[in-house]
């Protein structure tokens, strides 16, 4: 009886449906005008013939008569992996920044060729720069995209607007690479585990600036699942374990046609892409190069220092961004340092706010 008397005492404390109060509307009233086109979720991954038969996927911002930015992403990595800088979209559109991205061989939507190397790749550009109508192009390698932008450049130095690594491999000599001496499918193996799991593929150490950034490490873990389970894949380790092969080769074209102005962001204290690989890009071009390097830092300079390299893209490479107070200010770069041993914070000012 008990039970009985507090059970009817809490549906009594319940109002019936009818007798709620209305609430309020969520806004005064109603918009004049409705939303007239749909939003975009993000540049559509596009198909287009390539050489060979092959069948070329690539991503466009679209942006007509803004400056072509053609993105390589690091190893492992699909087409749609520039938008893992999306946290700074509003600075890219400040700064009419195009971003085109060419998927590499068995990641995404791109199906795995064993006989596919770099001069596919190159083909496979030109093919996609050429199918948009774009003739001269930015380009930005991240991490293991290196290689890639090396032969690229070599293939077309005269279209080169700017060339900039981040935190990006040059040669296995400067890698440290251990996947070298075994066989592929010896490799593809060991690298199961990570490909297998995103979560584990793009996780970064507690004290990483990619956690300041709001959802940062969910559209990474977006972006791992994208590269390697898309199509059905389901993790299969082996185009990877052809990338980490194909960096292997220790050779890389003669770039000193190059002479377009090149630009290298690295982490002092980046293990796994070291500083010696931004030497040797900086002596490889025939053209003027600038250093970025930052002591204490790690393998996420490019994610960290993305405002500065958003900068460079756009044709202020003379000048550095710089956080003092309150205001974040574009300073000649001898003043911006002078300004950071001051106690001055590189880059936007967000880098002091975002939790």
């Amino acid at each position: 009886m008990k039970r009985l008397a507090l059970t009817a005492f809490a549906l009594a404390a319940i109002p019936a449906p009818n007798s709620a109060i209305a609430e309020p509307s969520s806004v005064p009233a109603p918009p004049a005008h409705f939303q007239a086109q749909f939003d975009t979720l993000g540049p559509v991954v596009q198909a287009l013939p390539g050489p060979k038969g092959r069948t070329v996927h690539f991503a466009d911002t679209g942006e007509a008569g803004w400056r072509p930015v053609l993105f390589l992403g690091g190893t492992g990595t699909s087409a749609r992996a520039f938008l893992m800088t999306g946290y700074l979209e509003t600075l890219r559109r400040q700064l009419h920044l195009r971003f085109i991205s060419v998927e590499r061989n068995g990641f995404g939507d791109t199906a795995y060729d064993p006989a596919w190397g770099y001069d596919d790749y190159v083909g496979e550009v030109r093919a996609v720069l050429d199918h948009l109508g774009v003739a001269r192009f930015a380009m930005v390698a991240i991490s293991g995209g290196g290689p890639y932008a090396g032969h690229i450049a070599a293939a077309m130095p005269d279209r080169l607007i700017s060339l900039h690594f981040a935190a990006a491999l040059a040669n296995v000599r400067s890698a440290g690479l251990d996947t070298c001496q075994a066989p592929l499918a010896d490799a593809a193996k060991g690298l199961a585990g990570t490909v297998q799991n995103p979560q584990k593929w793009w996780s970064y150490p507690p004290s990483s600036p990619t956690h300041r950034i709001p959802g940062f490490s969910d559209r990474a873990f977006d972006e791992g699942a994208r590269a390697f389970f898309i199509r059905g894949q389901m993790g299969d380790a082996t185009p990877e374990a052809a990338e980490m092969h194909r960096y292997c080769d220790p050779a890389l074209p003669d770039l000193k046609a190059v002479k377009a102005p090149v630009y290298t962001y690295y982490g002092e204290s980046d293990p796994l892409v070291v500083p010696a690989n931004g030497a040797f890009w900086r002596r490889a071009v025939g053209g003027p190069a600038t250093t970025r390097a930052y002591p204490g830092e790690g393998h996420d300079v490019q994610y960290r220092h993305w405002d500065q390299v958003l900068i460079d893209m756009a044709g202020f490479g003379s000048r550095e961004l710089v956080c003092e107070g309150a205001s974040a200010r574009l300073l000649p770069a001898a003043a911006a340092r002078r300004a950071v041993a001051a106690g001055a914070t590189p880059g936007l000012c967000l880098w002091g706010k975002a939790k």
